[in-house]
Formats: structure tokens, C-alpha cells, sequence
């Protein structure tokens, strides 16, 4: 028991770095079996490409997801081993991830295993990957208000399909979308006085309806896979709410492919929820920059390294009820 309610969170593709998990691999025996697991798993070397890359190899879709996941799962288990191998969903009052992140928590909420997660996450990345490659990719849009970012892209609807996928933060947005369509929101987001509106180096469109093969497969797949209901509370992506029942966990995972992340809604139900704590496992501080912005009662911390993990490990030793 804690005196404060705590949430994992999970992050998703784009904050790996080479050399990651580095020195936790080095100091602890479960990280290095944990990216061993994942690895034999999936037949790559996902250790290899996370501590010594090359960077274009840890970026290919797959790597980067598995290689996310054994970073996230390996820092969740240093956790649980140092409590006497008390299950992180009963340290964590609530668990999330963002995006691919969704794997990692609903692991570690007890709901699936490592087995299934990771050939879930293989299965994904590959059925993304089948996309048009010049079908489009996504934007980032900062300093506009999202009644204003939707006004444009009714405006533009002309030019070709473009959707919000990512609200990341009250001001933040992900766009996804045909290559036309994001030119011109981009231009258009700039002269609405925007901060930041630029495209960003991804090669499809996410998390939007473009990628409704993709959807179909992955739904075709969770059919035959076993998913337990989460032993926490988990918030799903797709509705922003917590969710238990199994077979809508499955269908939330299979929406994520052509529904947009709602972060920033799920940051909204930390305060209705009483969590006064964050913690994010594995790589960047991504998620725990925008919690921390959030402004809804909640410190959140950051745990990709020895150093920053040993500051959580001592924190949670404060809260602990013995």
C-alpha cells in the first residue's frame, strides 16, 4: 500500500535513442534478460539495436516498437523486484501508454503477456508499414486552440483527407494525413499564429482512416489472441476512459489504428481519479513533460536511466505503508 495513488505511464515510437537502457542493462540482471525475452521472441537482436544501434536500424518501425516495450517492461520489473516482486498493477493505481506504449501498460497491468505482446507489436508495425508509402504522413501543430485547428482542416478538405491523431497536449496536436492536405494546414496553422507547424519525418499516417487495413488486420488477428482484463486501472487511447472488459480492450487496440491518441484527455482524468504521482518507464521524458505542463495535480517523473530510476525507487520507498 502507498499513501498516494500512483499511474505508470508507457511511451510510444519516437523516443527511442541509441543508447538507451544502457547502463540499467549494465547494472541489472532482469533488465538484460527482459530485452533477452523480447529478442528470442522476435528472432532481432532488439539489445543490440537499442545500446549500439545503428540509429536507422532502431528506427525502423519494428525495432523501435520492440525495442520500446523491452526498455519500458525491463524498468517495470526493476520496480517490482525491488518490492519483493509485488506485481507493478499493485503498486500502480492506474496504468496508460501512448500509442504503441498501450502494449506495454496492458502488460504490466497483468492483462497480457510478454509472448503476446511482443508478436502483437511485430504484427503491428507490420501491417502499418503496409501502407501507401505516398499516401501521406503527419504534422505537428502547437499554439493554436483545437476549434481553430478543426476549422482548417475543414477548410482544406478540398486538398485531401487530414485528421487530428495525437492530442497531446491542450495547445498540441499530431495531424495525419495525405501529403497535399498537411502542406497546406501547415502553411495555413503558421498564418493562424501558430508556434510551431511543421511536418514531421514520418513516412505514414497514423492513427487515422488511411490506415484502415491495417485496423482490419489487427482486429482479424485479436481474434485469436487471449487478453485478460486489466488488474489496475487502465485508460485506454481510443476513449480516454478507463477500461476492463477484454474483449473492449480489444477492440480499443484495433481502433487505435484509425482513431487519434486522446493524451490529453487522459491527463484530464488524473485529478477525478485522485493520482498525484507519474511515473514514466522507459526511454525520453516525453509523457512526463506534458503531465508535468498539464496543470491537474499530478508530479510526474522520468526513468530512463540508473540515476533518474534510483530517484523514483527512493520516492515510492517515502509513500510506502510498511
Amino acid at each position: 500500500m502507498f499513501t498516494e495513488k500512483i499511474a505508470f505511464v508507457f511511451p510510444g515510437q519516437g523516443a527511442q535513442y541509441v543508447g538507451m537502457a544502457q547502463d540499467l542493462y549494465d547494472a541489472y540482471p532482469i533488465v538484460r534478460y527482459t530485452f533477452e525475452q523480447v529478442s528470442d521472441m522476435t528472432h532481432k537482436d532488439v539489445a543490440r539495436a537499442c545500446l549500439n544501434g545503428p540509429v536507422d536500424v532502431l528506427n525502423q518501425p519494428e525495432m523501435t516498437s520492440l525495442g520500446t516495450f523491452a526498455h519500458s517492461v525491463s524498468i517495470a520489473r526493476v520496480i517490482e523486484q525491488h518490492f519483493d516482486n509485488v506485481p507493478l498493477y499493485k503498486i500502480g493505481y492506474a496504468i496508460t501508454g501512448h500509442s504503441m506504449g498501450q502494449y506495454s501498460a496492458l502488460h504490466c497491468a497483468g492483462s497480457m503477456s510478454v509472448c503476446t505482446a511482443t508478436k502483437l507489436l511485430s504484427a503491428r508495425s507490420t501491417y502499418m508499414s503496409m501502407a501507401d508509402k505516398n499516401a501521406g504522413g503527419m504534422a505537428c501543430v502547437v499554439g493554436l486552440t483545437k476549434e481553430q485547428l478543426e476549422e482548417i482542416l475543414v477548410a482544406i478538405n478540398g486538398h485531401g483527407f487530414a485528421a487530428i491523431s495525437n492530442h497531446n497536449a491542450l495547445d498540441q496536436f499530431v495531424i495525419s494525413g495525405q501529403n497535399e492536405a498537411l502542406d497546406i494546414l501547415v502553411a495555413r496553422a503558421r498564418a493562424r499564429g501558430a508556434r510551431i507547424s511543421k511536418r514531421l519525418n514520418v513516412a505514414i499516417p497514423a492513427h487515422c482512416a488511411l490506415m484502415q487495413n491495417a485496423e482490419y488486420l489487427l482486429r482479424r488477428r485479436l481474434e485469436n489472441i487471449t487478453i485478460d482484463a486489466p488488474k489496475t486501472n487502465w485508460f485506454s487511447n481510443q476513449t480516454a476512459n478507463v477500461m476492463s472488459n477484454p474483449n473492449d480492450v480489444k477492440d480499443a487496440l484495433a481502433d487505435q489504428m484509425t482513431h487519434g491518441v486522446r493524451w490529453f484527455e487522459i491527463m484530464q482524468k488524473f485529478p477525478e481519479y485522485n493520482i498525484t504521482r507519474a511515473y514514466e518507464l522507459g526511454p525520453g521524458r516525453v509523457l512526463t513533460g506534458l503531465i508535468n505542463r498539464a496543470n491537474v495535480g499530478c508530479v510526474a517523473h522520468v526513468s530512463d536511466n540508473m540515476k533518474n530510476l534510483d530517484v523514483i525507487l527512493k520516492e515510492l520507498d517515502s509513500i510506502q505503508v510498511r
